[in-house]
């Protein structure tokens, strides 16, 4: 979903939860070529001066925003929409975190905690965690998908039948997805970018990071 098209997404175009009632950001013809500025998972909240005590700060009512959605002109419930993955450009600066009372491992760490990237926007250099551990690169977006049928404002924590927040670091450049129409023009959103992540989110982050898909 790269810019060859000239048609480009821009981050203000965002929402918080899947809802068919959302009006677009855009209408497409099937075949179109797609930038999306996609903000971080904390939408902003967190930043490049943020400290451990932001973390406890957070509101969760404005996490994990998606950039869209977009209307595809003919889709219909019943179709599979292609969606092939060209190009990421990260945006250089990522953050992990253990936050209270979210991920699998809640119980053993119950304390806020706060690591900030700063990485290589091209992607050749591995993270720096410490002086001890590098993180090799692998930009992806965590959540990608559509509207769902049913009306109303659905989370977009759980994966769903049209996508949503899978979280498969193999969704990365190169990648071509199928997912099912279930509304009228499917409402593509695409969000919760990465930096890096390993096969699955343990502690409900991984490298967080703005970018473009």
């Amino acid at each position: 979903m790269h810019n060859r098209d000239g048609h480009t997404i821009h981050g203000r175009h965002h929402h918080f939860g899947w809802d068919r009632s959302i009006p677009p950001a855009a209408t497409v013809s099937p075949g179109a070529t797609l930038e999306f500025e996609c903000l971080d998972a904390s939408g902003g909240q967190l930043s490049p001066a943020s400290t451990v005590a932001d973390v406890a700060k957070l509101d969760f009512g404005k996490v994990n925003p998606v950039t869209g959605p977009i209307f595809v002109d003919g889709a219909e419930p019943g179709d599979a929409l292609k969606v092939t993955i060209e190009e990421f450009r990260p945006s250089g600066f990522g953050w992990t975190a253990n936050i209270p009372g979210f991920g699998l491992l809640a119980d053993q760490f119950g304390d806020p905690a706060l690591h900030l990237w700063s990485y290589d926007k091209g992607g050749l250099t591995p993270a720096l965690f410490s002086s001890a551990a590098r993180v090799p690169l692998k930009p992806f977006a965590g959540t990608i998908g559509l509207a769902p049928a049913e009306p109303g404002l659905h989370s977009v924590v759980p994966p769903r039948r049209m996508g949503g927040n899978l979280d498969i670091r193999d969704l990365a450049a190169g990648t071509v997805l199928y997912l099912p129409v279930e509304v009228e023009g499917a409402l593509f959103s695409v969000g919760d970018t990465h930096a890096a992540q390993g096969d699955g989110e343990i502690c409900g982050t991984a490298i967080e990071s703005p970018m473009n898909v």
